[in-house]
């Protein structure tokens, strides 16, 4: 178990309150009562997290049906997250972390002292924490992993 996990896994995800692409208000009660993959990614239109993202829009309609919603987090600006939904035809809301507030806060950490980390976060139906996939480098398999943990367990924590 890593560090991240040491701190957050079966742990109720952090309180927040974030724009959206749209300059829509989004908070942490937005978690409750479904399912949520939270996905937090270093940068707009790299090619890395450009990949990642189109994964998770591959694989949306099967989150849809564990009702399950699907964010992703960086510190990008409105107009940088709106334009990379856009290019990449994204079904999700992409919420701006400004300054790295909720990155920080949760001690996810940079790889190679520069690069903020690839980390993704399953929240239950009580915005619980229940499972986390930290791999900076393996872009395509962060939503495969978080499909396979909601096939296997999605049934084991409910409402």
């Amino acid at each position: 178990m890593n560090k991240i996990e040491k701190r957050w896994l079966n742990q109720q995800f952090p309180e927040f309150k974030m724009s959206d692409e749209d300059g829509e208000l989004v908070s942490s009660t937005s978690l409750i009562g479904k399912w949520s993959v939270i996905f937090f990614y270093p940068k707009n239109e790299t090619p890395g997290c450009t990949i990642q993202a189109m994964t998770f829009a591959q694989y949306h309609d099967s989150f849809v049906a564990f009702n399950c919603q699907v964010i992703g987090i960086s510190s990008g600006t409105q107009q940088s997250h709106k334009q990379f939904q856009c290019n990449s035809n994204l079904p999700y809301s992409l919420l701006i972390d400004k300054k790295s507030a909720l990155r920080h806060n949760m001690e996810l950490g940079k790889t190679l002292g520069r690069i903020p980390k690839r980390v993704t976060f399953i929240t239950d139906e009580m915005g619980v924490i229940r499972y986390i996939f930290d791999s900076q480098f393996a872009v395509k398999t962060h939503a495969a992993k978080a499909l396979s943990f909601l096939k296997t367990n999605s049934n084991n924590y409910q409402l």
